[in-house]
């Protein structure tokens, strides 16, 4: 005997093979490497972008659109809203004791928070990702058709350019011996400046975003801005990558903690997440390399 099924029941299971699908997923778990551990932070945290990490308080950035973005401080899991009516802000780095953040939309200026308080310092157009170095230089990438990447010189005010005609310039990181990591999220690669000269670092990335550098090892850590299977790498030399973490639903910002926790703003699913060892030793990025051996 032939079974037909009416056109509506059809409609109804691929309906649900999809929903399946989709909160497969969702709830993808995240692997990590055997020597880390993971748990959920903090959840309801619409768009995560930025991350800061200052004592016992982090900062986070909702990259929302339509003026209701906002930078917002989280102490002992309270929340409280610093800066309001901001539209997609992105990056967020501290300067001299100060947070400084960016807005990915036209221009802008990069503001810096002072006694809650936004200040203007530079303009950029589609700023994404900034790093600052101890002496309080702002590093900004823009992420737009023919972007940039802008060192403000805080000493003097002055802003120049490092790098031009960028395709989709993601994240930027700075070390104090003034060696600038930057990612080009379409292309896949991750450059290197240095005494001017601009080399490729890493090639055959899938949309590398965030980029943290270490100045103690002279490594970095990367995520893949991926809305599924996302990951969190880190890298010591030229072309050569270790996988810290995979199944990342759009991973953003990475952090070290005071007490030696990794955190990472997992924008696809509006949370932080934080990485630990399971011997109960600090995660240092110095030593990262040596445990993935």
């Amino acid at each position: 005997m032939r079974w037909l099924l009416a056109p509506t029941v059809i409609a109804s299971l691929i309906l649900g093979v999809l929903l399946l699908g989709a909160i497969a997923l969702w709830t993808l778990s995240i692997s990590s490497h055997d020597d880390w551990k993971h748990s959920i932070l903090y959840t309801d945290l619409p768009e995560v972008s930025g991350l800061q990490s200052l004592g016992s308080s982090i900062y986070v950035t909702f990259e929302t659109r339509n003026y209701d973005g906002k930078l917002v401080s989280i102490v002992d899991g309270v929340r409280s809203t610093i800066v309001s009516g901001l539209q997609k802000p992105d990056g967020l780095t501290t300067s001299l004791g100060s947070l400084v953040y960016t807005q990915e939309f036209g221009e802008s200026p990069v503001y810096e928070v002072i006694d809650g308080i936004p200040h203007g310092l530079f303009m950029a157009d589609g700023a994404e990702g900034i790093d600052s170095t101890l002496n309080g230089d702002l590093y900004v990438i823009e992420d737009r058709p023919g972007g940039r990447v802008l060192k403000y010189e805080r000493s003097t005010g002055k802003t120049s350019e490092l790098a031009t005609e960028l395709e989709a310039g993601e994240g930027i990181c700075a070390m104090d011996s003034g060696v600038v990591y930057f990612s080009e999220r379409d292309k896949g690669i991750v450059n290197k400046i240095q005494d001017g000269e601009i080399s490729e670092y890493l090639t055959g990335l899938i949309k590398p975003g965030f980029l943290l550098c270490d100045n103690e090892s002279q490594s970095i850590l990367i995520t893949e801005d991926r809305r599924n299977y996302g990951r969190l790498l880190h890298s010591s030399e030229p072309h050569q990558i270790q996988v810290m973490a995979t199944g990342l639903s759009a991973p953003q910002a990475v952090a070290i903690n005071f007490e030696g926790r990794l955190l990472l703003a997992e924008q696809g699913r509006n949370r932080v997440i934080q990485f630990e060892r399971r011997d109960g030793r600090a995660i240092s990025i110095s030593t990262i390399g040596t445990d993935t051996d």
